[in-house]
Order: structure tokens, then C-alpha cells, then sequence
């Protein structure tokens, strides 16, 4: 036991370690919507999930977390995010039973979707100046998208009665106007029942992420590693907290807890490297319809998802 949480704690701190070096050599912020986070739930707890991901979004948070689930589970979330971006997300995980009735790990397909459309497109003139309309008006050609996608196949496992693997295969997709990029990465994730009440979790997202544009131009996404901890205090309330850490910014601290008011109904509260996140969720037989708030910097978010087990 104390072997499996020194090693998760090393590797923590190797990566962490590491990170200013590898922040010297990429600055680039490519694929800054990944760091966003997807499921109402999470978002909800400030997005410490780490340790927690014990749903069909493990997929994203640690795909070490998908050897939980029970039964096959969908999940859907959209959310209109100011200066009119849309952000959307689906998974469908699949619980791999053997002939023993004896799980195999969990397979999980996931897309998430983010952009802005109705973009003007405007050219300039021989002097630099934008081309005018015979009113005067700055002249616009077309309208298009700046739109990001990104594709992954999760799978996750028990290795131990306590110990969980995970991994993501993804492909990212990035257009804007006529420029197009693309690349593959990986994602890995651990997860350890420390105890009946206590878990550890780590993942490293977006590993070996290079967007290659038509253009010629590379942008490199940086790793995220985050350690976390969950832990149940009773059979309603749950504490979790992680450290955040991506390669070309300050470590971050994410906090939450959710409380089961009701079989049916939980409420959240959580700060996101400050800022404070609220949430609330309602279970309708299979269905578990989610809602979160944040008090981000860009203005106020809403998010709502919903899931269900089959």
C-alpha cells in the first residue's frame, strides 16, 4: 500500500519538476478549452475530480476512474459560454463483463466540441486599412467558425482490488477560416482506494500534443498533471481536493465537496483556483440531470449536463 502512494506521489512531483523546462521550450496556449473541464458534476466541486471520477466523464477527468462504473452510462453537456462560445460534450461508456460476470475494465468514446461561429471575415487594402462598403461601413466577404474538436477512445481497468489504470487515445481538430490543424496524444490516469473512505487519483492529459497547421505553423499543447484526493466523510457528504499543474502555468488549487440532501437530490460547492463554483443534481429513475455555476473571470457560466445508466 505505502509503495502504490509513494509512486503516485513521485510521479507527481517528477512532472511538476519537469514542467518549467518544458514551458521554456513551448509557450504555446493550443487547445486552452481542453483545461475547461466537462460534466455539470465536476464543474460543480470546483472541478476537484481527480480522485473522485466515478462516473462516465472519468473518460476526461481520469480515465483510471472508468474500472468503477457498474453499468453502461451515456452523458451529455452543453453550455453557452460568454463572448459566444459554444461547448459541447458526449461520451458513451461501456462496462466490459466476461463470461464470469467479472468486469474486463471500461471501454469509453468521448467528443467535445468548442468554437465561435459567425466570424466576418474583412480584408485590407493596398495601405493596411480595412476594405469599406459604398456606405462607408467596414466591408465583410463571409462569415466563418473558429471551431476546435476533440476525439478520444478511453479505457480503464482494475490492476489490483485497490488500484486502477486508465488511458485516452485522442485526435484534436482545430479550423479557422482556411487554416486547418490537427494532431494524436495520449492521456494517462491512476486512481488508489487508500482506504474504505479515502482515494488518490493522478492524471497526465495531453501528452505529445503538437498541432500541425497547413501553414507550416506548430503548436504544442502543454501537459496537465493533477494530483487529487477524495474522501468520503459519511454516506452524504463528500470532500475532494486536487493540484493542478499545466506545464507553462502556476500550480492550481481546485476544491469541493457534494452533499446527498435526498436519494434523488445532491447540492455542490467548490472554488476553482478561487473562484467560486456552486451546483446542484436531481436523479430521475436511470437519468441524473446536473446543473453548475461559475464565477469565472470572463463573466458567469452555466452548465448543464445530464447522463444515464443503462
Amino acid at each position: 500500500m505505502k509503495k502504490v502512494v509513494k509512486a503516485l506521489l513521485i510521479a507527481a512531483l517528477g512532472i511538476g519538476a519537469v514542467a518549467p523546462i518544458y514551458a521554456a521550450e513551448s509557450a504555446g496556449q493550443a487547445g486552452a478549452y481542453l483545461k475547461m473541464g466537462v460534466g455539470a458534476r465536476a464543474l460543480g466541486m470546483g472541478s476537484a475530480f481527480t480522485a473522485v471520477a466515478n462516473d462516465s466523464t472519468a473518460a476526461f477527468w481520469n480515465p483510471a476512474g472508468l474500472a468503477k462504473l457498474k453499468k453502461h452510462e451515456a452523458s451529455f453537456m452543453h453550455a453557452n459560454l460568454t463572448d459566444d462560445r459554444d461547448y459541447n460534450f458526449f461520451n458513451y461508456a461501456h462496462v466490459l463483463n466476461g463470461k464470469d460476470g467479472k468486469s474486463n475494465g471500461t471501454l469509453a468514446l468521448s467528443h467535445i466540441n468548442f468554437g465561435i461561429d459567425g466570424i466576418p471575415e474583412t480584408r485590407e487594402d493596398n495601405n493596411g486599412n480595412p476594405e469599406l462598403d459604398p456606405n462607408g461601413n467596414v466591408k465583410i466577404y463571409s462569415y466563418f467558425e473558429d471551431k476546435e474538436t476533440n476525439t478520444f477512445i478511453s479505457y480503464g481497468r482494475a490492476v489490483t482490488d485497490k488500484f486502477y489504470a486508465g488511458l485516452n487515445l485522442k485526435y484534436l481538430k482545430h479550423s479557422l477560416f482556411n487554416k486547418k490543424a490537427d494532431t494524436m496524444g495520449l492521456d494517462f490516469g491512476f486512481m488508489y482506494d487508500y482506504s474504505d473512505k479515502t482515494t488518490l487519483g493522478l492524471s497526465i492529459r495531453d501528452l505529445g500534443e503538437s498541432m500541425d497547421w497547413n501553414t507550416g505553423h506548430k503548436d504544442d499543447v502543454p501537459v496537465t498533471t493533477t494530483f487529487g484526493v477524495a474522501h468520503q466523510c459519511n454516506d452524504k457528504l463528500l470532500v475532494a481536493a486536487d493540484l493542478n499543474k499545466v506545464k507553462d502555468m502556476d500550480v492550481k488549487f481546485f476544491c469541493g465537496a457534494e452533499y446527498q440532501i435526498h436519494d434523488n437530490v445532491s447540492l455542490r460547492v467548490g472554488s476553482h483556483d478561487s473562484d467560486l463554483t456552486l451546483g446542484a443534481s436531481f436523479k430521475l429513475d436511470t437519468w441524473r440531470f446536473d446543473y453548475s455555476y461559475a464565477d469565472e473571470t470572463l463573466g458567469d457560466a452555466h452548465r448543464i449536463s445530464a447522463s444515464k445508466s443503462f
